[in-house]
């Protein structure tokens, strides 16, 4: 799993814009794809893409681990 994880987020770097809008933080600059059964959450900088977090399609999406303070 951890390895389908690696190659979706690598795909993902390619064409970082094929992901869409989280939407629990829908004024945030993240975007999410899926790797059933998880959410790899990330954001596009100028020169990189950031995984934000990896989540469970069934956990709540915890506003620490997308680094706001609640």
């Amino acid at each position: 799993m951890v390895g389908r994880i690696i190659d979706r987020a690598g795909r993902v770097a390619l064409a970082p814009t094929q992901g869409h809008p989280v939407h629990e933080y829908p004024e945030e600059p993240l975007k999410e794809v899926h790797e059933a059964p998880y959410r790899i959450i990330y954001r596009v900088t100028n020169t990189e893409l950031q995984v934000v977090t990896v989540v469970h399609f069934r956990q709540r999406l915890d506003p620490n681990r997308v680094g706001f303070a609640g």
